[in-house]
């Protein structure tokens, strides 16, 4: 699957980086970075791609939740933990809510709906929302282009270690079936 996307990212670039990343983010920065340490997109490219791509969508989820509000949260009983969790953490803690929501895994996509269901100005939003892409943005694309490059030298590796593997399976598969024909050889004396 991730073969799939980074040749996504290869054909179409920047534009599939930006894509991604409105939607997911993670996938779609390693696979930009996949593409990057093959030369067919520069590192800077896809962190601003991921950037402004990241910021444009939160900042769209958080208008949707500013029209739609309340009412549409209250409709989806799946989303109840998850709310109630959002609300509990921007009580309690804030402003660094605003700005690191992304890092919480299941909680970044209903985050900025329950942001504005609750009533923060737009502008303090998307000012928060731009430290914590910011941020975002370079923890993730140095992780992943590291990532990346560590992917790379293992699939190297498991590419010259492949004949190896394949004779040492033949080489088992060999002495198991001599195994066998000597076991049924001594039952029949």
């Amino acid at each position: 699957m991730l073969s799939t996307i980074a040749q996504f990212v290869i054909q179409y670039g920047y534009i599939a980086v930006g894509i991604g990343c409105f939607f997911e983010g993670e996938i779609a920065v390693f696979a930009g970075m996949i593409a990057a340490r093959e030369g067919a997109l520069m590192v800077q490219g896809v962190f601003w791609a991921a950037l402004v791509a990241t910021f444009i969508g939160d900042n769209v989820w958080f208008q949707v939740g500013r029209v739609f509000g309340r009412p549409a949260l209250v409709r989806r009983p799946r989303y109840r933990r998850k709310i109630a969790r959002v609300e509990y953490l921007v009580d309690r803690y804030g402003a660094p809510v605003i700005i690191g929501f992304r890092f919480f895994y299941g909680l970044r996509y209903v985050t900025p709906f329950v942001l504005a269901s609750l009533g923060i100005p737009t502008w303090r939003f998307a000012l928060y929302d731009a430290a914590g892409v910011l941020l975002w943005t370079a923890v993730i694309s140095v992780a992943a282009y590291y990532l990346a490059g560590a992917a790379e030298q293992a699939l190297g590796w498991i590419q010259h270690a492949e004949i190896g593997l394949l004779a040492t399976l033949a080489a088992g598969v060999l002495i198991a079936a001599i195994a066998v024909w000597l076991i049924r050889r001594r039952r029949r004396r």
